[in-house]
């Protein structure tokens, strides 16, 4: 069986509940399975919002079962749900170190690990072409101020 179906078979125990005969009587001579594949095309958008099926069935005329159309009507004017934020990390110590790790500033290495820095800035000197973007992080390892040309 399908969620929808299962959906639309649970609000019908509840309504029948509700209303007794008076709710079934309304399709009286109909395929009640037909019945209920139209209350789930009509419904199809509220079967994964529990809360305004709900709302739907406080606004309900105590006296009179609904039809499909009055039923999926008034389930359009429950309240939009509330923005809920996100899950928490399952393992917030594992993601606060993982965020630590990543995050963490980048310090310039002395040494043989910044002589590319220092060849490139050699090469723009001498007067080859070298790109601006590319300079510009040489001379940032190397913790010094220049012009890109």
């Amino acid at each position: 069986m399908s969620p929808r179906a299962e959906f639309v078979d649970a609000l019908f125990d509840r309504l029948t509940l509700r209303y007794g005969h008076a709710f079934l009587a309304r399709w009286d001579g109909l395929s009640l399975d037909a019945v209920k594949d139209d209350w789930a095309r009509e419904l199809a958008r509220y079967a994964d919002r529990p809360a305004a099926v709900e709302h739907a069935l406080t606004l309900l005329d105590p006296d009179e079962p609904p039809t499909a159309a009055r039923f999926r009507d008034l389930c359009g004017a429950s309240p939009a749900p509330a923005f809920r934020a996100g899950p928490e990390p399952k393992q917030p110590q594992r993601a606060a170190e993982v965020r630590r790790k990543c995050l963490r500033p980048v310090v310039p290495k002395a040494g043989r690990e910044r002589a590319w820095a220092a060849d490139l800035v050699r090469r723009a000197d001498a007067g080859e072409s070298v790109p601006g973007y590319s300079l510009r992080v040489a001379l940032d390892a190397l913790g010094r101020q220049g012009s890109l040309r």
